[in-house]
């Protein structure tokens, strides 16, 4: 029972205390720049004062010292000191206390108030232990909230702005008016408006948004946006306060802040339109290719903290056959938003809808897919970062003949727009290259049985192997191969098709044939299906998300980590194309024509996807992920860049290359 009476006392003594002090603390000007020092530190109140004096204590400590009626003399000793401000002296009596009666009752607050005094004394490397174990029993609120405030003071000197930022902010959202509220709320101020990092006090503020510290965060965010000269930054900070607290005193303050920043500005220069389809049929592509835009600001603010940089989303509404609100959102981004660039749309018919609003509006626009957009009907403001059938057909020619040294190809390809200009481009391609196609067959988009097409390319089953050998007088042990006029056989098909496809070559007695493939072999399911049919088999694609390239590692790590799923190509299509308009701010592009110019002339990129080149079209040109399948896992082999290296037909990139990163392509 006397643990619990002191307890009582000391939070009675606390609550007492508390509007004296902050009744004084609010007469106390708070900091208002990140120069100003600290007015105070915060230190908890005094506990509740004992009847006897400090002499009789000490006189009963030193008759009995290790008697019940010592131990609580410590205890009360402990007090006593504290409230004279004597803490170091304080600890002592504790930690005597601690010493001499390990399992005294009184030991919970005996640590309490320990952690405490030491922290008033200065001493933050030894505070720090007795006041995270008492934070993890203590379930009082405002107990809580007092250890919790102590902690921040701590992290502050033991330069952990971080964490004390964490710890203000905890404790003033216990739900109990703690002690000095005032001054604590000063110091988190300080940190807030400028001495913690930018990303992480936008990660605080969001943690907090429904707390009793997400208004002073989230206006402390916009002030010091406003004083960093980041305006746009600031509005946006503005603009959740007015939201989300509509009946804050400080709400005419934020508004007239507000106004005074839109005077200021001509053109949003930080600010970046985000136009995706983030409801409607193709909502799912639409949201990972949002997460990886999400991704590239928050990787961007941590490379460059004083960048200024809000995106302003809007939702297309659009599918693959309707533009949906791309022009209308379009037009209230550049108009109203006064965006600088444009991000999408994801879809061709709304990136085209769009565009012509870009266009009209002198507004640079990158669409990170739009993959039926003819680029040759698009004009100077239209940019787009996509894996394109010429890309992934130019890519695979060129490692095919420079790295494997193939020079005899077939195609076998389905009989749709897709399949269609992948063969065709991958001709192309391997002409340029000094090879040849011996055969180009095509199947129906839903074929099954591939039979017809296996003898064309000069396939025999076993019966019609059998019935040649015979007609060319060969004996059973005879060895015979049928002699083909291709070494590599490309299937520019999605996964389901290819693992029909790769069991049949052998079927059909083709042996020693090279598989080659695109990007819709990047799949589990190539490997569930397809079984050893497709070991050593070579791909392409855009993205790869097991790469152990460092850039791609850390992506996917942290993107897995945020969003609970591993990245695809659209989330890293979004992310790259994001990071290049980032990018663009970072070198200075203030206005649209200097952000178009940027786009144009992009050299050297280094993105997640690979190098990146715009070419002289404004469609980006690229390095590509060759992969294979060795023992039933997808590979990474390498990357290559044929437009760098003049391979595979694909465009100049539109500027001469700079001292820059070569190509892995030997």
């Amino acid at each position: 029972m006397r643990r619990l009476a002191y307890a009582g006392t000391v939070l009675i003594a606390a609550w007492t205390l508390a509007g004296a002090i902050c009744a004084h603390a609010a007469n106390t000007p708070s900091p208002l720049t990140a120069q100003a020092p600290l007015r105070e530190k915060w230190t908890a109140p005094a506990p509740s004062q004992p009847d006897r004096s400090r002499e009789e204590l000490l006189e009963l400590v030193r008759q009995d010292p290790r008697s019940a009626r010592a131990e609580a003399a410590l205890f009360d000793l402990a007090r006593i000191e504290y409230a004279g401000k004597r803490y170091a002296e304080a600890a002592g009596h504790l930690k005597t206390l601690q010493s001499r009666f390990p399992l005294s009752s009184l030991y919970s607050d005996s640590e309490f108030w320990l952690g405490l005094s030491l922290q008033a004394a200065g001493d933050a490397e030894h505070a720090w232990l007795p006041l995270r174990g008492s934070l993890s029993r203590e379930r009082h609120p405002l107990r809580r909230a007092i250890l919790l405030a102590a902690l921040g003071e701590v992290y502050e000197a033991r330069n952990d702005l971080f964490a004390a930022l964490l710890s203000y902010a905890e404790a003033l959202s216990a739900g109990e008016q703690i002690p000095l509220q005032e001054r604590l709320m000063a110091q988190l101020r300080l940190l807030a408006e400028g001495k913690v990092a930018q990303h992480q006090l936008l990660s605080v503020t969001e943690k907090f948004r429904k707390a009793p510290t997400g208004p002073i965060l989230r206006l402390a965010l916009a002030r010091r946006a406003a004083s960093e000269g980041k305006p746009q930054a600031a509005l946006a900070a503005i603009r959740r306060f007015l939201e989300d607290y509509p009946d804050h005193p400080e709400r005419e303050a934020a508004a007239a802040l507000e106004k005074g920043l839109h005077d200021q500005l001509a053109v949003n220069q930080g600010r970046v339109g985000v136009l995706l389809p983030l409801s409607g049929p193709a909502a799912a592509a639409g949201e990972r290719v949002y997460q990886g835009v999400q991704l590239a600001l928050r990787h961007a603010l941590e490379e460059h903290p004083k960048l200024q940089i809000q995106l302003a989303v809007r939702d297309t509404r659009s599918s693959a056959g309707s533009p949906g609100d791309a022009v209308g959102k379009a037009e209230d981004l550049i108009q109203q938003e006064k965006v600088v660039a444009l991000i999408g749309p994801f879809l061709s018919s709304a990136a085209e809808a769009a565009s012509a609003a870009a266009s009209k509006l002198e507004t640079p626009l990158l669409t990170p897919f739009a993959i039926r957009t003819q680029m040759a009907d698009r004009g100077p403001w239209f940019f787009r970062n996509t894996l394109t059938n010429r890309l992934q057909s130019a890519g695979i020619a060129a490692y095919a003949v420079r790295v494997l040294g193939l020079r005899q190809f077939a195609v076998l390809y389905p009989d749709d727009t897709d399949g269609r200009e992948l063969a065709r481009f991958f001709a192309e391609s391997v002409h340029r290259l000094g090879g040849q196609i011996a055969k180009s067959i095509p199947f129906p988009h839903d074929a099954n049985d591939f039979g017809p097409q296996m003898r064309a390319l000069g396939g025999l089953d076993d019966t019609q192997l059998a019935r040649q050998r015979r007609a060319l007088g060969l004996k059973p042990n005879e060895p015979f191969r049928l002699t083909l006029p291709f070494e590599a056989l490309f299937v520019p098909a999605y996964q389901d098709k290819a693992v029909l496809i790769a069991p049949q070559i052998p079927f059909y007695n083709m042996h020693g044939i090279q598989l080659l493939g695109g990007h819709g072999w990047d799949s589990e399911e190539l490997l569930r299906f397809g079984e050893r049919y497709v070991e050593r088999a070579i791909f392409v694609d855009g993205f790869f998300a097991d790469s152990e390239e460092p850039r791609v590692a850390r992506f996917t790590k942290e993107y897995t980590q945020l969003f609970g799923r591993k990245p695809d190509i659209f989330s890293a299509l979004g992310y790259d194309a994001a990071k290049i308009v980032f990018e663009g701010l970072v070198k200075g592009a203030k206005t649209r024509r200097q952000m178009r110019d940027y786009l144009a002339s992009l050299r050297g990129f280094e993105g997640i996807m690979g190098l990146t080149d715009m070419g002289l079209d404004g469609d980006a040109l690229r390095q590509l992920f060759v992969l294979t399948v060795k023992r039933k896992k997808i590979v990474h082999l390498q990357m290559i860049t044929p437009h760098r290296e003049g391979l595979g037909g694909l465009p100049a990139p539109a500027a001469p290359a700079a001292a820059g990163p070569r190509s892995s392509l030997p």
